[in-house]
């Protein structure tokens, strides 16, 4: 097999992606990732790496092997934001959000105004919005609000749950 054959595996993993079929998806990156280690590659693709863990959490296997290929890739080219992308999604299918949190702020330290890094980041982010947008979250006066707005929430009796009417129940 040649290096050729490597990209060919890694287009074809990077589509069944794309279209759900995840375990195709592992197969495929698998094999870009094994044509490289048995060519003895110098450098090797470590984004066919990434998107390998990845593949491997989507297909439901979001365990140590696809948190360590992930952060293979991530720890060797610390610069490439998609792989912090990578990882984070991982870390979130392994029930370990605070730390996928954790690496898309790191990854926004490398790339600030990387789409994917903060699209995920949005949808990982189980805060609140700030009490006043306009203002960075760490500005005193969304901390001195939110800590209110907080209180007054908890403090809040819940509100009653009106009965349901009969016309919205199904009757068979």
């Amino acid at each position: 097999m040649t290096i050729l054959s490597a990209r060919n595996h890694f287009k074809s993993g990077l589509m069944a992606i794309v279209e759900g079929r995840h375990e195709d998806a592992v197969r495929e990156l698998r094999a870009a990732v094994e044509v490289e280690r048995d060519r003895h590659v110098r450098h090797p693709q470590l984004r066919y790496l990434s998107y390998y863990g990845l593949s491997l959490a989507l297909a439901n296997r979001a365990g140590a092997e696809a948190i360590r290929a992930c952060e293979t890739a991530v720890r060797r080219e610390p610069e490439q934001p998609e792989y912090y992308v990578n990882l984070a999604r991982v870390l979130a299918r392994a029930g370990r959000a605070t730390r996928a949190l954790e690496t898309l702020e790191r990854g926004l330290r490398v790339a600030p105004r990387h789409r994917g890094l903060l699209a995920e980041r949005s949808r990982l982010d189980r805060r609140r919005r700030p009490p006043l947008p306009m203002l960075d979250r760490a500005h005193p006066l969304n901390r001195v609000f939110g800590r209110l707005r907080a209180r007054w929430v908890l403090s809040a009796p819940a509100a009653p749950r009106p009965e349901p009417e009969l016309s919205d129940l199904e009757i068979d």
